[in-house]
């Protein structure tokens, strides 16, 4: 059996060195003035639970007069390419280890032109401190 085979037979991508990790993502509130849904609440935010690896991109330290500021870029892989995760959500390992990601832009489910295989989800991610 060879590992397409095992793929299409439901085995799955398989990702052993995989970690927890948490989406975040803010519901919407109405928003007291006009009755729309505008408002984003990050107190009580709608999770999701997934296994991925992190690979870290790079970091930026950006001095100016008032503050310094850190920037880090970084991708996180994960074996589901149909995980719920849009720009402007938030990622957190399990356990928290202090950091807070945000998706900076659409996550990548690239498939194979020829069959169609499509085996992860790359996510992108930055945080920012300072």
């Amino acid at each position: 059996m060879s590992l397409l085979d095992d793929l299409h037979a439901g085995g799955g991508w398989h990702m052993p060195g995989a970690t927890k990790w948490r989406r975040l993502r803010a519901r919407k509130v109405m928003d007291r003035y006009s009755g729309e849904l505008t408002g984003e609440d990050w107190e009580h935010p709608d999770v999701l639970e997934f296994h991925g690896s992190l690979s870290s991109s790079s970091s930026m330290r950006t001095p100016d007069a008032l503050r310094e500021e850190t920037t880090s870029t970084a991708y996180l892989t994960a074996p589901d390419p149909s995980l719920d995760v849009m720009p402007g959500d938030r990622i957190r390992a399990m356990p928290d280890d202090g950091r807070c990601w945000e998706v900076s832009g659409y996550p990548s489910r690239d498939a194979n032109a020829f069959t169609s295989w499509q085996p992860t989800i790359e996510i992108p991610l930055s945080e920012y401190r300072g």
